[in-house]
């Protein structure tokens, strides 16, 4: 059995692909087919006057691809569940075309629902099709009735809602708080997640700075930013591009004498991105203000009622290179 690259396995099982025999290249090779065949009968259903050529084009370009028959061929080539290409088709794009909703439950997650709306933009374009219609089309062709029935009710963001809510845990007390995170926020780091987990450092860190050019203060955005950066070698961008989202934060949202909670969830990205600096700093050879930067680190956590120096050491001892990630809970000593 070929192992999926790890990108392509976390996309299928995103998306409900899980074939009968495994996860391995023909069994999803074979469901990949059997479902894109089902697209191509329901577009014919749904618009009678498409010829069989044409409802299979249309499918292909939904795919990104030209042409059924090159769909097809690329589909044959084992290659192309093992390896994810930077800057090209891969079989990723295929994936949103295959979704069903008698495999997946409704409405839609936030990662699942970035991937249907790529299928459905790329349809609109296939047919010359204005939206909603597109997208309710997309919908039918996954099984759904329409698209708020597939995706649901989505939380809107306004360009001034702030992204985060500095809260303490104990209201009118000393004691220390969280960044929480609005219902949009939520939901722009679940798709920003789904588009970057596992893909290129390229395609991260472009993908994350265009999150960060609508909205500088999205912390999730700068710190996959930033880890890909690292990974590129590119220390310096790294650390100015943490440095905007910092100062973003802190000058809107975290009062001065913040008291940030090492243990919750919601400040998980603010640390991280902390010590993403300190990374960066070190990378430069600006090993004095790497210093200095993580003396003030630990002086914060100690604040907050952590163990700042060995919980520091922790995080910058679990922050990997070669993959800029850092374990998906952060410890608290």
């Amino acid at each position: 059995m070929t192992q999926l690259h790890p990108r392509i396995a976390f996309l299928a099982d995103l998306l409900g692909l899980r074939p009968p025999e495994g996860d391995g290249e023909r069994g999803l090779t074979e469901l990949l087919l059997c479902r894109l065949e089902e697209k191509c009968q329901r577009l014919r259903n749904e618009l009678p006057g498409l010829t069989f050529s044409a409802s299979e084009a249309t499918i292909a370009r939904a795919c990104a691809i030209p042409k059924w028959r090159l769909l097809i061929h690329e589909l044959a080539e084992p290659a192309c569940f093992t390896r994810f290409p930077s800057g090209r088709w891969s079989v990723a794009d295929v994936l949103p075309a295959a979704v069903d909703v008698d495999s997946i439950e409704l409405p839609l997650n936030d990662g699942q629902r970035l991937y249907a709306r790529h299928f459905a933009m790329r349809l609109a374009k296939a047919l010359a099709l204005e939206q909603p219609a597109a997208h309710d089309l997309a919908a039918r062709l996954y099984g759904a009735e329409s698209w708020l029935a597939l995706a649901g009710n989505i939380p809107f963001l306004a360009p001034d809602e702030p992204l985060y809510t500095y809260q303490k845990t104990e209201p009118g007390t000393d004691a220390r708080a969280a960044l929480h995170p609005s219902r949009g926020c939520v939901r722009l780091a679940a798709e920003l997640t789904a588009l970057t987990y596992l893909a290129h450092p390229e395609a991260r860190a472009h993908a994350a700075r265009h999150a960060l050019t609508r909205r500088p203060d999205f912390l999730t955005a700068a710190r996959i930013a930033v880890d890909a950066l690292i990974e590129q070698e590119a220390d310096q961008e790294a650390l100015d591009c943490g440095n905007r989202t910092l100062r973003a934060v802190s000058g809107s949202i975290i009062p001065t004498s913040a008291r940030l909670d090492a243990c919750s969830p919601a400040n998980i990205e603010y640390w991280r991105l902390r010590c993403a600096r300190v990374i960066a700093l070190r990378q430069l050879e600006r090993f004095d203000d790497a210093d200095d930067e993580k003396v003030e680190l630990v002086a914060k956590l100690i604040e907050a009622g952590a163990t700042g120096e060995a919980l520091v050491a922790q995080w910058l001892a679990e922050y990997r290179p070669a993959q800029g990630l850092w374990p998906q809970a952060t410890t608290c000593l």
